[in-house]
């Protein structure tokens, strides 16, 4: 049970910096304390890695220590005489201190402070811990609110990272931000390398092929993928019910059915938790759902085009993975994690993470596409919304092999398919003339 809800509509504190991904110390004789901190912290939009969350049954432990202690930008210390006496978290803040990161001594139970780091701000859980959660918070740029909140919590964005967010007509003012609208992530104006070469990559299929140089404006994608708790705010509005959401080809679909919710919807592994992916949708209801989001909050949500998908996942170095060239255990969910189901979103963030702090673009679900499905870049895309052609899905699978997460492996689906593993994410740019007609 957490101690505290929060509204994070507007949780970012102007002139605050504020931390994203922290690394959480501790001794596991407080494992159950650190569960709770960990998902207030991931309700108020700050990602945390946590030793026995986080490290699989095939990852070496020492490496992956090292390589979130590297990845981090923050460590909260929590601090009882167990934990300082603790030779593991002595290396652990050692390390972290050694490379001038910020530390947040917790203290939980009274104890003697490390002398190196008796100036680093504290914070004291040994009285209240909603005080403590609040310090602590403020300390890490984010700020509480009301304790009243909707079940799908969401990341706010200031004015200043997105000054530019489209509107739609008759609208003269920004509107307040919901607490379903998905944390949005940057991607600047520039060239990429799309597509694979099987020179340097001898696995490379056909589909990816030829590689070439895509130039993009600015524009902004959803840092995960839309979840089971940002979803269920579309069904309860009557999403399915309203013709104007969905393409004609959509609609038809929709009403041969009498369709109402995904497929798999209510099922406690698929939707038992909000912060999983949202699977069992088609393309007409991923596109569905971006019209209503649209209307609903004034900014022109749309699915990502595929060239959009591929820049986002890899930047401009036309890198393999996300996160590297090279294929590394641990950091995404695919059949060699053996996990055996998806998991929540941000759950390999920051280490999986693309050179945008884009989360989950490897493994845990395939993601739809704008784009209909060509057989090679030899053909010219089509990003029209309407028919009932094949689309483009992007990103690999849970139960598939590390292969179909390169960052420009490419697959399709028929636009109608609702498989256990078919989710999707947002975009939004400034050219996004489709929702005017809302």
């Amino acid at each position: 049970m957490s101690w505290i809800r929060y509204n994070t509509a507007s949780f970012i504190l102007e002139g605050a910096t504020h931390v994203t991904h922290v690394f959480i110390s501790h001794s596991h004789l407080n494992d159950d304390f650190v569960n709770r901190l960990a998902a207030d912290l991931r309700a108020a939009g700050v990602q945390t890695w946590v030793d026995h969350e986080n490290i699989l049954p095939s990852q070496d432990w020492d490496d992956a220590v090292a390589a979130a202690l590297e990845a981090c930008e923050a460590m909260i210390l929590v601090l009882t005489p167990r934990a300082v006496d603790s030779k593991n978290v002595k290396v652990e803040w050692s390390y972290f201190f050694d490379l001038d990161k910020p530390i947040y001594p917790v203290i939980l139970e009274p104890c003697k402070v490390p002398f190196r780091l008796r100036l680093n701000q504290q914070v004291d859980f040994t009285g209240s811990n909603e005080k403590g959660l609040s310090d602590l918070c403020r300390a890490l740029g984010v700020s509480l609110n009301s304790p009243d909140i909707p079940t799908a919590e969401m990341v706010a964005i200031s004015s200043e990272t997105l000054p530019s967010l489209p509107r739609l007509n008759g609208m003269s003012h920004r509107p307040s931000r919901q607490p379903f609208e998905p944390e949005m992530v940057l991607v600047p104006a520039g060239p990429f390398r799309m597509g694979s070469s099987k020179t340097r990559d001898p696995r490379a299929f056909d589909t990816e092929l030829p590689q070439h140089t895509v130039m993009l404006p600015t524009y902004w994608i959803g840092r995960y993928p839309v979840t089971v708790g940002e979803y269920r705010a579309f069904i309860e509005a009557g999403g399915y019910h309203k013709e104007h959401y969905w393409t004609q080809a959509g609609w038809a679909w929709r009403s041969k059915d009498s369709r109402t919710q995904p497929e798999h919807w209510g099922e406690e592994q698929w939707t038992g938790d909000d912060w999983l992916p949202i699977i069992g949708v088609s393309w007409y209801e991923a596109y569905a759902y971006c019209r209503w989001l649209s209307e609903t909050t004034g900014h022109a949500y749309r699915l990502p085009t595929e060239e959009e998908w591929e820049k986002a996942a890899r930047g401009t170095d036309g890198r393999l993975y996300p996160w590297g060239n090279e294929w590394r255990e641990g950091v995404c969910n695919t059949a060699e994690a053996s996990m055996g189901h998806v998991t929540p979103v941000g759950q390999y963030s920051p280490l999986g993470d693309s050179p945008y702090g884009v989360a989950d673009m490897s493994g845990n679900v395939w993601e739809w596409c704008l784009t209909m499905w060509r057989g090679s870049y030899r053909q010219p895309a089509n990003d029209d919304p309407e028919g009932d052609a094949r689309r483009v899905v992007r990103g690999g699978i849970w139960h598939n092999l590390e292969v179909s997460a390169r960052a420009a492996f490419r697959y399709w689906f028929s636009p109608f398919v609702r498989y256990h593993s078919l989710g999707f994410r947002v975009a939004c740019t400034t050219e996004a003339a489709w929702v005017a007609d809302l």
